[in-house]
């Protein structure tokens, strides 16, 4: 299998689930797609499987949920964020992941093609500056990683043969107090384990925006530079397409309904949102 795309849910993002599958079927509805259940609450998350033909992945978790259990002992609600790093045991080329609180807005398919391990090993969509490593640890971290890029977890490009979960847990484990050192604390779990491996190990990490020239990379919804152009979200200084648009962190909907910057954004999500309700319930009758 030459690509697939991966995301991980459970019911208490339903909606938001429903949202992200409309939205990459809307514009790919053959793509090879798979879904990571973030727990055992995932009853209504499974019964989408039919409406948008995914399937659970065939993964054991066993590894990675027992590394999470030591790495974070005192953070059981948060373990299971380490559960997306799962989509590397998937036998394919290229897996390309994506957190389900965002909208996708070009054929997925047009992601894949550009990782070659050890010439490109990872392709990210977005940054986090600041949200990676600790803010009093960033002099130390550049010198230790002088091509750091702070990437952003929620969107990335990858494969198997480039960094596998046997890799991720050796290097975190080989330098456990450099990585608690750095890593940012607060609610953030898979990124900064995500970057100090790639950056511990060397890997080679390119932008979309680098290996395509018309796309833009993922943008957060509270971005002043996207803008619509001709019914598509662009970036308004580059005029490339944006390739996703993401509500990250805990405020989500109630910080796009106070502004109204963000309404035609708001609109995007909600429309995806009634489109999926239908496709859903057809499916289901």
């Amino acid at each position: 299998m030459r690509g697939a795309l991966v995301f991980m849910a459970n019911d208490r993002y339903y909606r938001w689930t429903l949202t992200f599958l409309q939205s990459v079927r809307e514009r790919n509805d053959r793509l090879p797609m798979y879904w990571i259940p973030y727990d055992e609450n995932v009853r209504k998350i499974r019964s989408l499987s039919a409406a948008f033909n995914f399937e659970p992945i065939d993964a054991d978790f066993t590894t990675i949920d027992a590394f999470a259990n030591r790495l974070f002992p005192s953070r059981l609600a948060r373990r299971a964020n380490l559960r997306k790093y799962a989509a590397l045991q998937l036998q394919c080329d290229e897996i390309a992941y994506f957190d389900v609180d965002s909208v996708v807005l070009i054929d997925p398919a047009r992601l894949y093609g550009h990782v070659q391990p050890g010439v490109v090993d990872l392709v990210y969509l977005a940054t986090s500056p600041g949200h990676v490593y600790r803010k009093d640890r960033m002099s130390m971290a550049r010198a230790e990683f002088p091509n750091l890029s702070q990437l952003s977890a929620a969107a990335f490009i990858t494969s198997r043969h480039a960094i596998s979960i046997k890799e991720m847990i050796a290097t975190i484990e080989e330098h456990h107090d450099l990585y608690q050192a750095f890593r940012r604390r607060g609610s953030l779990y898979d990124q900064p384990l995500l970057n100090f491996v790639l950056d511990r190990a060397g890997k080679i990490c390119k932008h979309i925006r680098d290996l395509d020239p018309g796309l833009a990379g993922m943008a957060s919804f509270r971005s002043s530079h996207i803008g619509f152009r001709d019914d598509h979200l662009i970036d308004k200084k580059s005029g490339r397409n944006v390739v996703a648009v993401h509500w990250a962190g805990a405020f989500k909907i109630g910080v796009e309904a106070l502004n109204p910057r963000y309404w035609p954004l708001g609109a995007l999500r909600s429309g995806c949102l009634k489109r999926g309700l239908i496709r859903a319930a057809a499916s289901a009758t």
